[in-house]
């Protein structure tokens, strides 16, 4: 018969217990800061700019007039509307004394009525949009941004000024990505850092968490709100931020050297069977790597010990014999 294989020899190595602990770790981003009610400010009808009465970095009050159109278009366009209301409203009466004296018929009343109404809202309407020929301050605040110079041609809705109004909280907006986004709650604390007042954080919290991804870099808008501070901040100030979830993830713990092998955020550690002895391959994802430990997201289930030293020697059942 034939000799029977030499049994291999035992690996001596040395073991760590896993530790379970529940981490809340925090989000590292930057953003820029800006006011909470920044708007676009433009007039609602086309026209001539005629004056700009404001610069950038201006400061302004509410009910302050920014810019005005050449009125003498829409000024034409109120007094056209004005004498086709009045015409309407004398036609009417006309026809209600010939309807008085059985000489009109009710459809030439009603007609005549129903004209003298189409005359009032043309009116109406004249009359908005000459009142909105000029941009007022909706409130007290800064002009960001002028993006029109006078005598230039607008058109109806078109962007003369960029506001920002003192009259709401200051806000950093910045991105992060899918992994991190489901760990936010409306609410939760951050640390705000700028490098204008270089360690001096400000305090903010999560006020709001875009429910839908940025088409051009796959990430998602979170909006930190700045609690109040007595230091001036300007929009546009870049901003490094970190925020601290308060939804804990638990994690299992495991010294770095327990990794044989790693591939981005996943890796192989080997832990032993108590019944035989013997080294096996465990596949984990690593959640973080922390300065002398790798906290594991999944993989260690039901796994008490991992191998620290020799796992460079071993192979999927190679016996091994722990050591001290």
């Amino acid at each position: 018969g034939e000799n029977p294989a030499p049994k291999s020899r035992a690996v001596a190595v040395r073991t760590a217990k896993v530790v379970t602990a529940e981490f809340a770790f925090p989000i590292h981003t930057s953003g820029t800061v800006a006011s909470k009610a920044e708007l676009n400010l433009a007039f609602k009808v086309g026209g001539v700019l005629q004056r700009i009465h404001v610069d950038e970095g201006d400061f302004v009050r509410k009910g302050q007039v920014l810019a005005s159109l050449n009125m003498a278009e829409i000024s034409a366009q109120v007094a056209q509307a004005q004498a086709g209301f009045e015409k309407a409203e004398r036609d009417f009466r006309r026809v209600q004394n010939l309807f008085a004296d059985s000489v009109a018929t009710l459809e030439q009343l009603q007609d005549a009525q129903s004209a003298v109404q189409v005359a009032r809202a043309d009116l109406e309407i004249a009359e908005f949009n000459a009142r909105y020929a000029k941009i007022i301050a909706p409130s007290d605040g800064y002009v960001l941004k002028r993006y029109l110079e006078v005598n230039e041609l607008v058109s109806p809705g078109a962007k003369v000024f960029r506001f920002g109004s003192t009259a709401r909280d200051w806000v950093v907006r910045a991105s992060i990505v899918d992994r991190d986004v489901v760990r936010l709650s409306l609410g939760d604390s951050a640390s705000v850092l700028f490098d204008v007042y270089p360690r001096q954080p400000f305090a903010g919290v999560v006020a709001e968490v875009a429910e839908s991804a940025d088409a051009m870099t796959g990430t998602y808008e979170v909006e930190i709100r700045l609690l109040p501070d007595a230091r001036k901040l300007v929009s546009g100030f870049f901003a490094r931020v970190d925020i601290f979830p308060s939804e804990k993830q638990r994690f299992s713990l495991i010294p770095i050297e327990a990794l044989y092998e790693g591939d981005g955020m996943s890796g192989t550690v080997f832990s032993i069977d108590p019944q035989t002895q013997t080294a096996k391959k465990q596949r984990v994802r690593i959640g973080r790597v922390l300065d002398r430990e790798l906290a594991i997201v999944s993989g260690l289930e039901n796994i008490s010990e991992v191998v620290t030293d020799g796992a460079a020697y071993l192979s999927e059942g190679r016996h091994v014999e722990v050591v001290q």
